[in-house]
Parts: C-alpha cells; structure tokens; sequence
C-alpha cells in the first residue's frame, strides 16, 4: 500500500441535503459527508455516487413535500375563489352580455364588466332586474344576427335554385367538329 492510499479517508455519504439540475442538464446531490463538518458538504454528480437508498429517500422525502406544498397553494386559492365576491357583489359595472347558457333548467348570461376584461356567469332573472336595457341590446344582437343568417340562407337556396335552373334550362354545348381532332381520326 502506498503513503497517499493509506493517508486518504474513504467518503461515506450519510445524508442527501438538496438536489439541483446544471445548465447542462445533469443531476447533481448536495451532499453531507459521514464523519465530516457542515461546511465540507459538496456538490456530487449522480453518476458518480453508489448511494442508491439515500437518493430514493431524499427523492422521496422531496416529493412529498412538494405535493403538500402544491395540495396547500391549491387549497389557499379555492378558498379565494369561494370568498371572492361576484357579479354585481363587486360593485362593477356590466359592460355586455357575451353568451346565454342553460344551467340545470335556469337561464344564464356570461357577462362582461366594464375596464376589467374580467367575466362571470350571473342568473338571467339577476341580470334582468338590475341591467334590463343591456338584456335588451344583447337579444336585439342576437336577432339581428339570426335575421342576417336567415337572409344569407334564404339567398344561398335562391342562389342554389337558379344555379339548378340554369343547368338545366342551358343546352349542352355543341362541339365544333370540324376543327376537332376526334372527328378527324374517327374519319381515317
């Protein structure tokens, strides 16, 4: 045995501290080293480390908390999401209605509010009590719109119509036959 292999001290890791990933991709473990200081933690490279049942542990260990960590992020905004006031709780003012659904047997209006670009679903009967003359622009829009589709289609089956009429009120061309290469070659 040499002086340097008798003079170096085998590394043991007892414990996985963190995790990063390099600008390069790899995975490398920062690590806490059995038998030596705090401040003598390094940085490994996975694939130089035998520690298997330590890098599961921590791996572990980091999943969960990231999932209670997200469980609570997620639960803190549904609770927003429930003590948010809507609609006209907000004290906005409506700026249109954008669309009408049927939610269980009740009408509803998605609605616009102006200068937030923000929107919500808002009973019909709500909407018509505290803003009936947007209702009224909003179902004039909507007629409006089903007249022009009722014209279109109405012109689109006239057009259809005489495009039909003209097939077959229009007799078939007539082709030129002497100037037409078939009729020369049925005559040879």
């Amino acid at each position: 045995m040499s002086d340097e292999e008798v003079n170096e001290a085998p590394y043991v890791v007892e414990k996985v501290m963190d995790r990063r990933i390099t600008s390069a991709g790899k995975i490398e473990y920062f690590l806490k080293w059995k038998g030596y200081s705090e401040a003598e933690n390094t940085w490994e490279p996975e694939e130089n480390l035998d520690c298997p049942g330590l890098i599961a542990r921590y791996e572990e260990a980091r999943r969960q908390k990231e999932f209670k960590d997200a469980k609570k992020k997620s639960a803190k905004k549904k609770l927003e999401e429930i003590t948010k006031p809507r609609g006209y709780d907000r004290g906005l003012t409506l700026e249109r209605i954008v669309g009408a659904t049927d939610c269980g047997g009740e009408l509803m209006f998605l609605v616009q509010w102006i200068g937030t670009g923000e929107m919500d679903i808002l009973r019909a009967a709500e909407v018509n009590e505290k803003d009936p003359q947007t209702v009224i622009q909003y179902y004039e829009a909507k007629s409006k719109v089903v007249d022009k589709a009722r014209e279109r289609s109405k012109y689109a089956a006239y057009e259809e119509e005489r495009l039909e009429d003209d097939y077959v009120n229009t007799p078939a061309p007539v082709p030129d036959l002497e100037n037409n290469s078939l009729h020369q070659m049925m005559e040879a």
